[in-house]
């Protein structure tokens, strides 16, 4: 049965690094080469028996056959192997896993891999990270820690993951409360084009913050006069007026 034949190929696999046996750890771990996950499982084989060069050169080529989530999760492998094995190599590798992988993710793990050589590497990912608004966002204010800088790429980048926005939102009030006003409108008609009672809430809680945050200044009327209309748009919506009010908006 095929459950006999995953046990006895298992089996097959565990005694050659049992064996310490290179070349039956090759052939019974890497098969028929068809898919990136087995050539990783080749080179965790190799490694756990202490043969990290070789180790190393079966993650790199799991890394290299081909863009999938498979080759992206060996390129993992690959980089933690050379933080362990061969430091020297980590930069030049996580440079290669980002120009193939342009993530967020994958720019961090370059930017420490960096450590003061960063800046040499800088625009080159700035300008890769633009074409993905979001992973360009995430870097900025989590790597980067530069919060205006994240404001900015939202911005500028057309950022509309709404999510995203609220996480930026609550860094940078702290910034320009007042700058963050517009996006919260926004975020409000978004959670109000869906009908729900959790949409209501969420819509109901950020006007609240709008009027905390426009307390005192000259935009306090022009949010009370949002509400105000919120309310006269959605008068046949019970729900939405009762979460307007349990928020005490006016």
């Amino acid at each position: 049965s095929s459950h006999d034949w995953f046990t006895l190929e298992w089996n097959e696999r565990r005694l050659a690094i049992l064996d310490r046996d290179v070349d039956a750890i090759i052939r019974t771990h890497v098969r028929d080469r068809k898919v990136a996950a087995w050539l990783e499982d080749t080179a965790q084989a190799l490694a756990e028996i202490g043969e990290y060069d070789r180790a190393i050169d079966w993650a790199q080529q799991a890394t290299d056959f081909d863009l999938g989530h498979q080759s992206a999760t060996a390129a993992h492998y690959w980089c933690e192997l050379l933080a362990d094995h061969r430091p020297d190599e980590l930069l030049e590798a996580r440079l290669t896993v980002f120009r193939r992988w342009p993530t967020s993710g994958n720019a961090g793990a370059l930017h420490q891999a960096a450590g003061s050589r960063w800046p040499d590497h800088q625009s080159e990912v700035l300008e890769r990270l633009a074409a993905s608004p979001r992973d360009a966002v995430i870097f900025a204010m989590n790597t980067l820690r530069d919060v205006q800088f994240a404001w900015n790429l939202a911005n500028v980048l057309d950022l509309t993951d709404g999510r995203l926005w609220s996480d930026l939102l609550k860094k940078y009030e702290k910034i320009d409360g007042l700058a963050t006003l517009p996006v919260h409108r926004r975020l409000v008609e978004g959670e109000l084009a869906i009908t729900g009672a959790q949409h209501y809430r969420n819509a109901a809680r950020r006007l609240a913050k709008m009027r905390k945050l426009a307390a005192g200044t000259d935009e306090e009327a022009e949010v009370d006069r949002l509400i105000v209309e919120l309310r006269a748009e959605n008068r046949r919506r019970p729900r939405l007026q009762e979460e307007f009010t349990r928020a005490r908006l006016p």
